[in-house]
């Protein structure tokens, strides 16, 4: 029988605990100490490096405090495998609907507006492009969607869907244009969080639909190969 949408999978309460600690941790110190560290090297890493070494602490660090939950979400990924891949074909053709739209609304609103966190990866790739896809397309999925899904989105999504989807959405956009506040201009930053709103929705909605957190994984992955490949 297929179980209700508030029934998808979610972190257990200390994979909620070891999760929220890690992300603060993540967003307050972690970027900090790498780069002090990367300082003390003799040859200190280029910034595609250091970046891989971030999502690499990520992801095993995901590993480590959700192993069960990403057990359990394998789960109903072979329990309910037509919905598991209705949610992601869906999903991904709402992306795009939505993001052509955004697009279409950012090039009236800013010509020749470009995203600073895509130069600023494309730049990156430049460096080193192996390393940028292995991070951006394996490490970085599993880990966002842990983080702003599993624990943001699904505790949220308990008290309130709607509240879940708006709160989610806006850190997961705002989280993206973080580094640039108060070197670009509102309206730059303000139409770069506007671009970053169709995922942020749609991956939830998958991770609902899809009752497992696998199904937004794919989607993100899916993504990000998709902008890697477009980059210059």
């Amino acid at each position: 029988m297929r179980k209700s949408a508030s029934s998808f999978c979610a972190p257990s309460s200390q994979e909620t605990t070891l999760g929220f600690c890690y992300l603060a941790f993540q967003m307050i110190l972690l970027p900090g100490i790498l780069t002090w560290g990367n300082r003390q090297l003799t040859t200190p890493l280029n910034s595609a490096e250091l970046n891989f070494v971030f999502y690499l602490l990520n992801f095993l660090a995901v590993i480590l405090i959700f192993h069960d939950f990403l057990g359990r979400s394998a789960g109903q990924v072979r329990q309910h495998p037509a919905y598991f891949c209705q949610a992601v074909i869906l999903g991904l053709a709402a992306y795009y609907a939505c993001t052509y739209t955004i697009d279409y609304v950012v090039s009236l609103l800013s010509p020749g507006f470009a995203n600073y966190n895509d130069g600023s990866i494309a730049a990156m790739k430049q460096t080193n492009a192996f390393l940028m896809l292995i991070g951006t397309v394996v490490l970085v999925p599993p880990a966002e969607e842990c983080f702003y899904r599993g624990l943001i989105f699904r505790n949220l999504y308990r008290k309130s869907p709607a509240a879940a989807y708006i709160v989610s959405i806006v850190i997961f956009a705002c989280i993206h244009v973080l580094g640039y506040v108060g070197v670009y201009s509102p309206l730059d930053l303000a139409l770069a969080v506007l671009q970053y709103l169709p995922a942020g929705l749609c991956l939830a909605w998958s991770y609902v639909k899809g009752q497992s957190i696998f199904a937004p994984i794919l989607i993100h992955a899916w993504i990000n190969l998709s902008a890697m490949q477009h980059l210059r």
